[in-house]
């Protein structure tokens, strides 16, 4: 009889939010020598997601070592079993968690221009109805709120402050167990990056060569109808479509433009000039940290 018992993950895609960890983890869940679950953003081991509020504990398992092992007691003998939560790169416990579970996991991070990154997050804040104020204030709300929850604060700012985030993997795990790319690498030659990382974390990148991972995931989009919108977002609206249809009907009524609208508004210059000053040295010690230059992180400058 095999061996059933629930295995840790080998390795982490632990962000950063609206990088591109969605497209990674879609794309990865087709090799035929990686498992992923369902589940693509788990948060295990974060602390600070812990415990979760209600309305979302059916999307994350935060905390709950049988639910979280449970998502991995079918991987079978494939040679990588990962976990894809951004959560993992912003929370500070989380490495440290991680290693302990598995210290020589592969470890894949996506870092992106952070004001591009905090603007695509606000969108997304804004479409989900989480989210009123306009960008700037939203944003200087948000720095100063003493409380910096997962879930309670909004994080602009702080998912964009990469260098001690990068830094505390490289601590525990090494350089060379930890794989950064930007988000402009993915984009611009995603056939290039994806066979890195499938080197990366131990999987034949000739599988690559024949999978078209040039579609990005979970794109943006805003909900034509306000209405629509609340009704998508309620907990039991959710559980009933994931219960009752297929994963590809799930991403085409996500996509339609009958319900969404994929223009996406052009950032104020203002909120822009606020997170550039935040952000200038912060990129230089990015660059610093990682030996080179990454001109993508500051593509949308002024």
């Amino acid at each position: 009889m095999p061996d059933r018992r629930p295995r840790w993950p080998n390795f982490y895609v632990v962000g950063a939010v609206k990088a591109g960890t969605t497209s990674i983890w879609a794309h990865l869940k087709r090799h035929p020598q990686v498992f992923l679950p369902r589940m693509k953003e788990p948060h295990y081991f974060a602390d600070s997601l812990s415990p979760a509020p209600k309305k979302v504990s059916d999307l994350h398992c935060p905390g709950d070592v049988k639910r979280y092992q449970t998502l991995y007691a079918n991987c079978g003998e494939v040679l990588a079993v990962g976990d894809a939560s951004p959560s993992y790169l912003w929370d500070e416990s989380a490495p440290r968690n991680i290693h302990r579970a598995c210290p020589e996991a592969r470890i894949v991070i996506i870092v992106r221009d952070p004001i591009e990154r905090a603007y695509s997050q606000y969108l997304m804040n804004v479409s989900t109805g989480l989210e009123e104020l306009p960008p700037l204030p939203a944003m200087q709300r948000d720095l100063a709120r003493e409380e910096k929850g997962w879930w309670g604060a909004r994080l602009y700012v702080a998912l964009g402050r990469y260098s001690a985030q990068i830094q505390r993997y490289f601590d525990l795990f090494g350089r060379e167990q930890v794989a950064v790319f930007s988000f402009g690498e993915l984009k611009r030659d995603s056939q290039a990056v994806f066979e890195q990382i499938a080197k990366h974390i131990g999987v034949d990148p000739e599988f690559i060569k024949d999978m078209d991972v040039s579609k990005a995931e979970n794109p943006f989009r805003m909900p034509r109808s306000r209405l629509l919108q609340q009704l998508s977002q309620s907990r039991v609206t959710r559980q009933i479509r994931h219960a009752i249809l297929p994963e590809s009907v799930l991403a085409k009524m996500r996509t339609t433009k009958l319900l969404y609208n994929a223009d996406k508004p052009v950032q104020d210059v203002e909120s822009k000039k606020f997170l550039q000053n935040i952000y200038e040295p912060e990129m230089i010690a990015v660059e610093e940290l990682l030996g080179r230059k990454l001109p993508d992180l500051r593509k949308s400058w002024v």
